[in-house]
């Protein structure tokens, strides 16, 4: 309701509000992430027709040189809609991060799915049509020579010379590598683009065996869960186990990165309690083992869900069982509507 309120006075949907001002500190525009997972979730104690008018105008329209100076409006919408990627020569100098333009295009490419989803909601197919073909961006900043996604120039050559574990201009205080796996709406055409579920998951392993994977900040924290979307639940229990174990505690210096919205807490109450939202306005959550022996969610009319684990051997905690109202539930994924 805050972020409706501010749109209808400022005539925009915020990108990044700090200060009670527009800002364009951050790459994405994940208000339309935000408002579209509480909507699917449910929650809609809110007027959409506006909020669908607001965020649909940021990811459409085009703001006046003065506004698009103020913060409002998608940084290098342009250049995104007519490449289907915001190529190297476009620097947004109107903004904190003033490059950044692959992680920019992953980012907008999420946004459009999140979009996309409101759209379907309300009945604006053709509105939905084209935001969910926009999802599909990413793979113009994917080079499948190399596996990872890359700086790309307007004409569509890629940048040379090309490392995956530099910190780079393209990459929004990260790496390639770990940027690449960024595609939370569409992990099924990420594995077959990178050859299928073992040669994803060898690359995966790589990335936490070589300590690339970096918990301090916040695009990287669904990563750990892929391995159950490519097959091997066991594994992402382990990685997050070892995580919850080596990067929280109680002590100052307890959080191995900045509370981001409370993003590095909220990953925590997550993956502790067993279940986390990889892909927001998906509907769905990817299941873990829970931290303690048994979650258990009560719900209206004495229903449950519940997860309860075993040890295997000390150290070792894996899941026992996964109950759905005493119904045995043999998913890996489960949708929001099914808790």
């Amino acid at each position: 309701k805050s972020l409706i309120a501010k749109a209808e006075q400022g005539g925009w949907m915020p990108i990044f509000p700090a200060w009670s001002n527009y800002t364009a500190a951050m790459i994405g525009d994940h208000a339309s992430v935000m408002i579209p997972d509480a909507y699917i979730k449910g929650i809609k104690d809110f007027n959409i027709d506006t909020a669908y008018f607001f965020m649909r105008k940021n990811a459409f329209d085009h703001p006046s040189p003065d506004e698009y100076k103020d913060g409002k409006g998608r940084r290098a919408l342009t250049s995104y809609l007519k490449y289907g990627y915001i190529p190297l020569e476009d620097s947004v100098w109107d903004a904190f991060h003033k490059r950044e333009q692959v992680s920019r295009t992953l980012e907008y490419a999420f946004d459009d799915y999140a979009l996309a989803q409101v759209a379907k909601g309300i009945g604006k197919t053709d509105d939905y049509e084209i935001l969910m073909k926009r999802s599909q961006n990413w793979r113009n900043v994917f080079d499948s020579q190399t596996g990872f996604v890359r700086g790309r120039y307007a004409d569509g050559t890629w940048t040379e010379p090309f490392d995956p574990n530099a910190m780079v201009s393209f990459i929004c205080e990260g790496t390639s590598f770990q940027y690449t796996w960024y595609v939370p709406h569409d992990i099924p055409g990420l594995i077959r683009i990178m050859g299928g579920e073992k040669a994803f998951r060898d690359k995966l392993d790589s990335f936490f065996r070589e300590g690339r994977y970096w918990h301090g900040n916040e695009p990287g924290h669904q990563i750990p869960y892929l391995f159950t979307l490519a097959g091997e639940p066991y594994r992402t229990q382990e990685v997050v186990r070892k995580i919850i174990e080596e990067e929280y505690g109680s002590g100052p210096g307890g959080l191995s990165g900045n509370d981001d919205a409370g993003q590095m807490s909220a990953w925590l109450v997550f993956s502790m309690m067993g279940f986390y939202p990889v892909c927001p306005a998906s509907n769905q959550y990817v299941i873990t083992t829970p931290a303690f022996d048994e979650i258990k969610i009560f719900l209206p009319g004495g229903k449950y869900f519940l997860i309860s684990s075993v040890s295997s051997k000390p150290g070792y905690k894996f899941i026992k069982v996964i109950t759905r109202n005493g119904g045995v539930y043999p998913y890996w994924v489960i949708n929001h509507d099914d808790i």
